[in-house]
Order: structure tokens, then sequence, then C-alpha cells
């Protein structure tokens, strides 16, 4: 008899946690390989893993989702423990943010106290695997019997398959299950009042109609008020997507130091240093002020996630009711690069035998039906080609509802920049904050801004160094 059919989740959950507190102090730590080198023979920590029976294994999974994330998640979870072939039991117990939940497994590394997946940022993911707390998945993704094959796993996003690996061409430590990028925001009514038939290519087109926008107000603003060509916020995945936009990266391939201060940074500074110095371009004073201004009709261009996608929606509904796209960030390449990004799932160490447990129910939750499932209900992207064709009637009422979600799916198949996957990331993202509130709100003479700018990011980049030791 089954006893998760009898039992209430609740229950479940408080019988399940003893008996994984009881299984994991009685595990021996394995010993961590470094970030970026695989184990693949590392019977200690993946046993035999062509043969290895996970039948009847608890995974605890601590999330990070709250509302209807949560709820679809949780539903999905269900369905596995009732379908899976293995009887896995997967306990889905909502832990905080990432931050909050790397808090947790930090304060419990080494002890009984851990579950068994975790979500993470890329560079947390990378944290967990210089502390010997996680597991390098290479060695599942390319088992013959639990992996995958080369065909599989070219119907990845190429962008997915990146995510945690905190050395390129190096060990996987994470295990992304959905993606978001960076797109620019654009009033197409506004753009065709100041002469305009398209959004631009190029950063030196973003300037020239930021500038005009900034000089000729949109005729179907219901307010008057400050007009802006570009309204940005002091954050650094924007400022990775500027750099990535011009060629460059944030960190060095090997992943061991920051390069954003090369003149692909440099100049990022300083192209948005003088689109504020002509009055074209204002930091946003709250987190929700882009969106809100935007759908005001006072903003001609925004850069966000495509998680916001859904509130740009209400914002211009609520607002000016204008027609509005996505496209995009300009770039100086040939054909745009994306900053891509998205939480991972870590495994963490606890038995080989739990880990593959875990592996699976990743790898379910890869599968295309999952992944149509859950897009649909969150705004996230698959991480799969072939997700695509599941998706055709949310696309559908798209236009309506979520008018740019269609479109962003194309720029998943766009080269991207590396969002680091480093330990100490969280440390550095701090420093390029600071960084760009000196740089652009900082008073005195911009006529050596360069001069200043390069002080500033050598700064930075020093700061981020340090983090990475």
């Amino acid at each position: 008899m089954d006893i998760r059919t009898l039992l209430p989740r609740s229950l479940v959950l408080l019988l399940v946690s003893a008996l994984i507190a009881t299984a994991l102090g009685a595990c021996t730590a394995a010993p961590a390989g470094r970030p970026g080198e695989a184990l693949p023979g590392d019977a200690e920590i993946y046993g035999d893993l062509e043969r290895i029976d996970p039948r009847g294994q608890i995974v605890v999974y601590w999330h990070q989702q709250a509302g209807e994330a949560e709820e679809v998640l949780l539903e999905l979870i269900d369905q596995f423990n009732a379908s899976n072939e293995w009887n896995i039991t997967v306990i889905g117990e909502y832990a905080g943010s990432t931050n909050a939940i790397y808090d947790k497994v930090h304060g419990r590394v080494g002890s009984s106290a851990l579950p068994g997946l975790v979500g993470a940022e890329q560079y947390q993911a990378a944290s967990y695997a210089a502390q010997g707390a996680s597991v390098a998945l290479d060695p599942y993704v390319t088992s013959s019997r639990w992996g995958y094959t080369q065909p599989e796993l070219g119907d990845f996003f190429p962008s997915a398959l990146a995510a945690g690996d905190p050395l390129r061409g190096g060990a996987r430590y994470g295990w992304a299950l959905y993606k978001s990028m960076d797109v620019m925001v654009y009033n197409e009514n506004w753009l065709a009042e100041l002469g305009y038939d398209g959004p631009p290519e190029t950063w030196e087109q973003f300037a020239e109609m930021a500038c005009r926008a900034a000089a000729r107000p949109f005729s179907g603003a219901p307010v008057e008020g400050n007009t802006l060509g570009y309204e940005y916020s002091m954050d650094a995945s924007r400022f990775a997507a500027f750099v990535f936009s011009r060629g460059g990266d944030v960190v060095s391939e090997d992943g061991t130091r920051y390069v954003f201060n090369g003149p692909e940074g440099l100049e990022a500074l300083t192209f948005l240093r003088d689109l504020v110095d002509r009055g074209c371009a204002m930091p946003a004073t709250d987190p929700r002020g882009e969106r809100a201004d935007f759908g005001t009709g006072q903003v001609l261009f925004t850069i966000f996630s495509t998680t916001g996608l859904p509130q740009y929606e209400r914002a211009v509904s609520e607002g000016a009711g204008f027609q509005w796209s996505i496209n995009p960030p300009p770039h100086t390449s040939a054909r745009p690069r994306m900053n891509v990004y998205g939480a991972s799932l870590a495994i963490l160490k606890t038995t080989p035998q739990q880990q593959l447990a875990a592996w699976l129910f990743l790898k379910w939750m890869s599968e295309p039906e999952q992944q149509a499932r859950w897009a649909s209900v969150t705004g996230y992207y698959p991480i799969r080609r072939s997700a695509v064709d599941l998706l055709a009637s949310y696309f559908a009422v798209q236009p309506t509802e979520n008018p740019p979600y269609a479109k962003a799916f194309e720029f998943l198949s766009y080269d991207y920049g590396a969002t680091p996957s480093v330990t100490g990331y969280d440390e550095c993202r701090s420093a390029i904050e600071e960084m760009l509130t000196a740089v652009m709100g900082g008073d005195g003479p911009w006529q050596d801004a360069g001069q200043g700018a390069q002080a500033q990011l050598d700064a930075a980049v020093a700061r981020c160094n340090e983090s990475l030791r």
C-alpha cells in the first residue's frame, strides 16, 4: 500500500523529513571536486551509476517559487510522484528566495539537515560546488542509462545547457528549468510620430531616437510631466546586457577574473552618462518606475527582463493605451547578443541513490510537456525547442494577453553572453551597482568622462576579483 495515497501532503512532509534526517545522518560526506572538474568515475559520489536502483527514494526540494508559480510546481511534483516508475517521492518546500535558500544551505554544509535539491542562481550553484556541498551533473547527463543522447541535447537552447557551468566547458553544477532575458521595450506609436518606421538596431540610432523623444513628448500621454527617451535602473544585469551587446564579457572565459573594465564596459558607461548629460535619459526612481512611466507614455525606451512583460501590458492598458513591442537591445555585432539568465537547480550531496532520484526529477521537469505547462503559467521561457509546438495555443492568445511573448521566444536562438557562474558574484553585483551609481549619479565635469568612468570600472573589477578569491 502506498502511503502517499492515504496521507495529506503536510503529514507526508513531516514523516519524510524525519526519515531524511536519519538517512542523511548515516551518510559519509564525499570528497569535493573543484568547480570545473567532473568526476564521472568517482564511485564514492555517484556509485555504480549504470546499476544504481533509485526506487523508493525521497527527495526534499527547497524551491523559491511563490503564488501561481508555486501552485503549478506543486501540481507537477504531484504528477511526477504519481507517475514515475521508480516510486520516487519529491517533497516541495518553499524556502524563500534563492538568497534565503543559499543562506540556509551555507549554514548547514557538513550537517545532516540539507535537502536533496535546491533552487539556486548560477553563481550560487558554483558556490555550493566550491564548498563541496553539491555534485557535478555531467555524469548523469552523459549516462547511457539515465542521461541524454546527442540529438536530445541538441533540442536544448545553448544558453540553457551552459547554465551552472562555472568555467565554460567545465563541469556543470546547475540545471536550468526556465529562462528569461533582457529586451528593449518601446512605444511604437511614439516612434512613428518621431518619423521612424522601426526600433533602433544600433546604439547610435538608440541615442538619436531617445534624444528626439526627450524634445518631443508623445501626443497620447494622458498626463504632463518630464519626457524621457530612456529610463534605466542601476542594475548589474542591465549593465551586463550593455556589455554583451557590444561584444564584451563580464567574466573571462576560464572564470578566473572579471573583464568588464575593457573597451566595451567603458563604451557602455560613457554612452549612458552622455545620454544623461544631454537630458535624454534618467535613472528610475523606484523598481516600478520604468514600467509606470512607460505605461503613461512618458518614456520611449526601457530595457527590462521578459519576466516583466505582463506588468508592462498592464501598465500600458491602464495608462496611455498605445501600441508597444519589444526587440533585442541595440548591438554592435551583425546579430544581437542577448543577456539570457534564470535560476538553476543544484543537486546536493546525499547518497548516490537519492542524487540519482533528484536527477530523474530534473530530467522529467525538462521534458517538453512539463516545459510547455510551466511556461504557459509563469511567463518564463522553456529551455527546449520542442516545447514550441506544445505552446502553439498559448502563443495564439498572446496578442491580446501578452503581445510580445511569442516574439521574444525567437530571441533565444541568438548569441548570448555568459552570466557569471562563479562564486562571489552576488558581491560583484553590488560592486557593479555602486559603480553605476557613482558614474551615473556623479556631478562635476564629464568632458573627461572616459578617465573617470575607467577608474570606476577598474575599482569595481578589483572588488569583483577579490570576491573570486
